[in-house]
């Protein structure tokens, strides 16, 4: 058994296997776009939340236009060379570029970060993309009230678990004055809330190594 093997059995047995997907990915369509790791994965588990809805999931090509959105004109990160592979409860999408590797937008913050390109570090794919699949349940997919208090759990007992293609989000948006309180959360349609909150404000390509990170440069839309 292949390393990324072994990483791709501990990620069912930490998170579950995916629930709820109804739809087969055409793995052919991808093959050699994102890493064997992720074609295998698709072929055991198919897509779905995992964690109770903190994590799902999903079809690259449903949400390739919000990638469009997002890097329609960047010089570096190019669009159609970049493939969803899910997103957190509240919308921050983790992402596989096949120049740059890992990539992870935070709609909600409106941040983007990319390593390989911040720092010309790459790994081997199938490693690189495990090790993000690893941290599934990584605080950082949670959003936090004004008084940084985690708001996910309170959001599911209030709100009821989220469905496949479904986030929470605040309303309105933080962009457009909302407040980060339990009280302004709803369940959203992925898919127009987050193609409202990739148009909502510039995002940052951010450098993480520093504490704390530090913006680059505006994603070029």
């Amino acid at each position: 058994m292949k390393d990324y093997q072994v990483r791709l059995a501990s990620i069912i047995k930490d998170f579950g296997a995916p629930q709820g997907g109804d739809t087969a990915i055409d793995v052919e369509r991808y093959r050699g776009r994102v890493p064997d790791a992720v074609i295998e994965f698709w072929q055991q588990n198919g897509i779905g939340t995992v964690l109770d809805g903190y994590f799902q999931f999903c079809d690259p090509g449903r949400y390739s236009g919000i990638l469009k959105l997002v890097f329609g004109g960047d010089p570096d990160i190019h669009a159609e060379q970049t493939h969803a592979l899910g997103f957190g409860a509240f919308g921050t999408i983790v992402a596989w570029n096949e120049v740059h590797q890992d990539v992870t937008i935070d709609l909600v913050k409106g941040q983007v970060s990319c390593p390989a390109l911040v720092n010309g570090k790459r790994y081997d794919p199938n490693l690189a993309v495990t090790t993000q699949l690893m941290l599934l349940d990584d605080p950082t997919f949670d959003e936090y009230d004004a008084h940084a208090k985690k708001l996910f759990k309170p959001a599911r007992s209030k709100l009821g678990k989220l469905g496949v293609g479904q986030i929470y989000g605040f309303r309105p948006i933080l962009a457009l004055g909302g407040n980060r309180a339990l009280a302004s959360l709803t369940i959203y349609e992925a898919l127009p809330h987050m193609a409202i909150l990739a148009q909502a404000h510039e995002l940052q390509l951010m450098d993480n190594a520093p504490f704390p990170p530090q913006p680059m440069r505006v994603i070029e839309r």
